[in-house]
Order: C-alpha cells, then sequence, then structure tokens
C-alpha cells in the first residue's frame, strides 16, 4: 500500500539549478525575474533550462522579483508664463535607432532622503539604453542638466548628427540650454506638454532607479550615502544589470557588439 502525502525526492539537476538560480537572484539584489535569471543560466552559466522551470524552481525557493511602480498618469498643468525656447518634437515615440549617439533622451527625478530631496539628472542613449551622463544635486537648476550632459559628452564624441529629447522643463527652455545645444551642433526635440510617454525611456529608468534602490535607500543615513547609492546603481545598470530588449545583454556589452 502506498503512502499518502510522500512528497517526490527533488532531482540533483533542480538542486543544482536552485543553487544558481539562488545565487544569481541575490547577486542582483532581487531585480531580476524568472526570464532574466533564464537568460543568465543559459548565456553565462550554460545551463539548458527552460523559463517554465526556472519560473517553478523560483516558486518553490520563494523568490519574488522587486516589483516596479506603477506608472502615474500625466497631469493637466497650466501654461508656463514664461515659454522660453520650445522644441518640435522630433522623436514622436519613435525610439529606434540604427547606431550609437544618433537618439539621447534626458530628465530628471527627485527622489527623497528623508526630510531632503535629491536631484537625478540622467542622459541615456536610446540605442543601448546606457545612461551615459548623468549628475546628483539638491537643486534643480540648469547647473544640474548643464552638467549631466556635459558628462556625457566627455565619454562620447560626438561625430554625425544627434537629437537630444527632453521634456518642456524649465532648465530645457532656457538660453543656456539653447546655447549648448548650439555650441555642440546638437538638434533638440522636446515632449508636449505634461506627456510623460513621449519620453517613456528615461522615464522607464527612473522607474528602475527608484524600486531597486528603494530598500537600500531607507536603511542610508546621510545624503552622501543616498548619493553613492545611485552613483553604484547607475553603475550597475550599465555594466551588471541585463535587459531584455538588448537580447539579455546589459548596455555596455550591446554598445560593443553594435
Amino acid at each position: 500500500m502506498k503512502t499518502k502525502g510522500k512528497k517526490k525526492k527533488e532531482s540533483k539537476k533542480d538542486q543544482q539549478l536552485k543553487e544558481y538560480i539562488s545565487l544569481i537572484f541575490h547577486e542582483h539584489k532581487g531585480r531580476y525575474g524568472y526570464r532574466k535569471i533564464h537568460a543568465v543560466l543559459n548565456n553565462q552559466y550554460q545551463l539548458p533550462v527552460s523559463e517554465k522551470v526556472v519560473r517553478r524552481l523560483m516558486r518553490e525557493l520563494g523568490l519574488k522579483c522587486q516589483s516596479r511602480m506603477k506608472r502615474k498618469q500625466p497631469v493637466k498643468v497650466k501654461k508656463a508664463t514664461s515659454a522660453g525656447y520650445i522644441y518640435e518634437n522630433l522623436l514622436k515615440r519613435n525610439f529606434s535607432t540604427t547606431r550609437l549617439n544618433e537618439k539621447w533622451v534626458t530628465d530628471v527625478t527627485e527622489i527623497a532622503v528623508e526630510d531632503k530631496k535629491l536631484f537625478v539628472s540622467a542622459v541615456m542613449d536610446l540605442h543601448n539604453n546606457e545612461i551615459i551622463g548623468h549628475q546628483i544635486s539638491s537643486t534643480h537648476d540648469v547647473q544640474l542638466v548643464e552638467d549631466s550632459l556635459l558628462y556625457a559628452l566627455e565619454i562620447r564624441h560626438i561625430k554625425d548628427s544627434l537629437i537630444l529629447h527632453s521634456d518642456q522643463g524649465m532648465p530645457y527652455r532656457s538660453t543656456r540650454w539653447k546655447t549648448l545645444m548650439d555650441t555642440f551642433s546638437i538638434t533638440p526635440s522636446m515632449s508636449r506638454k505634461a506627456n510623460a510617454l513621449d519620453n517613456a525611456c528615461i522615464e522607464s529608468f527612473f522607474s528602475y532607479l527608484k524600486t531597486e534602490i528603494e530598500q537600500d535607500l531607507q536603511r542610508t543615513k546621510s545624503v552622501e550615502e543616498a548619493t553613492q547609492l545611485i552613483h553604484d546603481y547607475i553603475r550597475y545598470y550599465n555594466h551588471q544589470r541585463i535587459q531584455g530588449v538588448l537580447r539579455y545583454q546589459t548596455p555596455t556589452q550591446y554598445a560593443k557588439a553594435s
């Protein structure tokens, strides 16, 4: 007579896979779901396994990827009293590219650190989703966005035409920003007013940033620690964090293969 409720003995292969899955999951601080872990197992460790099996084993291990924050609906804003320079929306949500340095996007996000605020300005190359320039400041002003762009221009040497897309924030409408565009022969482009989807790629990056460092931020004791945490995450994002849209390569790996 068979004993009821007796569990099937776990295979050695499943035991080995669980060890690798746990290693990858914790190495990336819970940021990878089953698809990315599946890609690492196949590409990095040469362990052929299906996504279905990885998902099952993660469920058995109780491992769940951190969820991103839901995108907020764009809100209507009042017409600015000082228009500054407004540029045509050249991107029109066409984020596809054929080469590096063809289309860049930029934006600023706010991160709360206890009772203070940090503003992160980032510049992304849409060809490989790499953050090629960023700056962090306690002030959201023209200097912040200028510095992040100048940092990107030091990293990348622009030889061909480049479109740089932003929202209609005041720093991007300023005379100083226009001068910077003219100096480096960059063609500026702007989202429609209060339409975050026109700059969805950089918005998506900021969503990952805030979600994936949230727990670490809660443990920080100073603005200096939080600033270093953001710098470290951006380095991780560029050099270690694989992306499905990049054929499960990191931004820097994809750039080298381009």
